[in-house]
């Protein structure tokens, strides 16, 4: 049972016997529509950041209210919510506005909140229409390393994904005379998926890739996740622990839903990368 919740601070508790200490720190945007405005506590700021810290917490006097003047409302308030612990729903942002809060976690020297960022990247889906601009946004952000290279990875993964001959083509599509202006751009893709096609995947250790597959004594890594297969007397995922020791066709596997270990075949499991 948890006894606090931090994003009730964000705002009117809807349980009336807990009263949230005023918020110190009033930070300010001025937009089209006039000045909007966010509320937060300093000693949490500082706990989540120590650039906040050394802020409102260093040699110099703090200001109650702070002018920004980089980044938008929405996108700073979605980084305040996430100091509170209240989880945005990702989907609802798209990968510009993803850069531009990553861009604040890296002011803030946010690390976590920089590494879920990164992590969402994957899910978002890259299309023939969009992977160029993925690949230019990745380009804007080369300062930011980490950042760059996943935006470079979802660029060079969506041609990785299709099959060798399909993927010529679509590669090809990219050489038109409007996008000359990016060939660096391009170039950088096209290397990445070099880079990609020499890497094993780390869940089955496999290049390529042999997720969706069923398990055989060949491809058994220990520690890649699973999913047991429809006609499975069990269900689920699981993480492989190792063979049995007096059946080869048995294998110990861990269930991430009742987290208890079982014994079961090889081919009752696919690779679920």
């Amino acid at each position: 049972m948890a006894f606090t919740n931090i994003s009730n601070f964000l705002g009117p508790s809807s349980n009336s016997m807990v009263e949230c200490p005023p918020p110190d720190v009033k930070f300010l945007f001025q937009e089209e529509t006039g000045v909007k405005e966010i509320e937060a506590h300093k000693q949490i700021l500082a706990f989540s950041s120590n650039v906040f810290n050394r802020e409102f917490f260093g040699s110099m006097k703090s200001e109650n209210e702070i002018m920004i003047k980089d980044a938008s409302h929405e996108v700073f308030q979605v980084m305040i919510e996430c100091i509170y612990n209240k989880q945005p729903n990702w989907f609802d942002y798209d990968l510009e506005f993803l850069s531009s809060l990553y861009n604040l976690a890296e002011k803030y020297n946010i690390a976590k909140l920089k590494d879920v960022i990164i992590a969402e990247v994957p899910k978002h889906k890259v299309t023939m229409e969009n992977v160029l601009e993925v690949a230019i946004l990745a380009e804007k952000n080369t300062l930011h390393q980490p950042w760059s290279s996943a935006l470079y990875n979802a660029a060079a993964k969506f041609f990785m994904k299709k099959d060798q001959g399909e993927r010529f083509d679509s590669t090809l599509e990219l050489f038109s005379p409007e996008n000359t202006k990016h060939s660096l751009v391009i170039f950088k893709v096209m290397e990445r998926i070099k880079e990609l096609k020499s890497e094993k995947c780390g869940n089955c250790n496999q290049n390529p890739c042999v997720t969706g597959q069923i398990l055989s004594t060949e491809n058994f890594v220990a520690g890649a996740q699973v999913i047991a297969r429809p006609s499975c007397q069990h269900s689920g995922l699981g993480k492989l622990i190792r063979f049995n020791q007096f059946d080869p066709s048995l294998i110990f596997c861990c269930f991430l839903n009742c987290n208890k270990i079982l014994s079961a075949k090889l081919e009752d499991f696919l690779y679920n990368c």
